[in-house]
């Protein structure tokens, strides 16, 4: 059976959630892997994805 509970609601983790988003949103976009992605990108992308988990968090 399928877990389908929410990984931002359940992790123990936020930096590793993160982390997670931040790839995700990265690889949607470009066809770049994301450990290839730069310093600067990755930061950039890190930021957003914090603020969407801050976002989303504030919903609940």
């Amino acid at each position: 059976m399928t877990d389908h509970r929410c990984r931002l609601c359940t992790a123990n983790d936020r930096e590793a959630v993160i982390e997670k988003l931040a790839a995700d949103m990265w690889c949607s976009r470009i066809d770049i892997p994301w450990d290839e992605a730069g310093i600067m990108w990755q930061k950039a992308f890190r930021q957003m994805a914090e603020a969407a988990v801050r976002s989303l968090q504030q919903i609940g």
